[in-house]
């Protein structure tokens, strides 16, 4: 049963730059949010062993070191709890990302980060992880959603499934394949959908990027995995296997 008093969460962050993280530290400043800022990692960990945080906002760049971050959210799961990790960087190599996702984020945004759209994506995190709606986060987590055979999509938990395998995937990859889900094979799936379904952390010139990382998710279960294909000029379509 949720509490009457609105819950506080607990977040943290860590930014070497004193101008980004102040800015951070503004754009996040709710009521229901306690926001504890840090430029350094051994300060970080030192807190870890105090208090885990409710999300951890991480820079990977630390001063001169170059994954603090990367060994801070590894830090992180030595603690056997699911803390979700939203890293910001402008590293925006595959390999990175990848690594990313695989030490417990659950997206990864470039530098300059959108103030707006981690203040969007900290929201969606915490109302879907820590049932800030209980009402209607209960409802959902009774179901799974997808039109498309093989593909499951478990919303609550942030999760996608492929024949019951679960793909490595960012919210941000996962906002944009949840737009295929919802429709019917063979739906075009316009530029503009996707941009909107990630509030805006994809831009127009990078959707294909993205949708690469996607194809090479199913890949890792699936080889021959061929079902997203581009339509010229439109967007990206989903079909069946012939």
């Amino acid at each position: 049963m949720m509490p009457s008093e609105p819950e506080l969460y607990r977040v943290l962050i860590v930014e070497d730059d004193r101008t980004q993280l102040e800015n951070l530290r503004a754009a996040l400043t709710q009521n229901n949010l306690t926001l504890e800022t840090y430029q350094t990692k051994s300060d970080v960990q030192q807190r870890f062993k105090q208090q885990l945080p409710d999300l951890f906002i991480a820079d990977i760049i630390l001063g001169s070191d170059t994954d603090a971050g990367f060994d801070l959210a590894r830090e992180l799961q030595s603690y056997q709890r699911p803390i979700p990790i939203i890293f910001l960087s402008e590293r925006q190599s595959e390999f990175d990302i990848m690594l990313g996702h695989d030490l417990g984020a659950v997206d990864y945004l470039p530098k300059p980060v959108s103030l707006a759209v981690l203040q969007r994506k900290v929201t969606n995190i915490l109302w879907l992880t820590k049932g800030l709606n209980q009402s209607v986060s209960q409802a959902a987590a009774n179901q799974t959603t997808s039109q498309l055979a093989g593909l499951t999509i478990d919303k609550p938990n942030l999760k996608a499934y492929w024949h019951n395998q679960p793909l490595a995937l960012t919210i941000t990859e996962l906002e944009m394949l949840e737009q295929f889900a919802q429709q019917a094979a063979g739906s075009v799936i316009s530029y503009q959908q996707l941009q909107v379904a990630t509030q805006g952390v994809v831009e127009r010139n990078t959707i294909n990027t993205h949708i690469c990382r996607i194809r090479q998710a199913f890949k890792q279960h699936c080889a021959h995995f061929d079902h997203i294909h581009n339509v010229y000029g439109r967007g990206y379509s989903w079909r069946d296997a012939d």
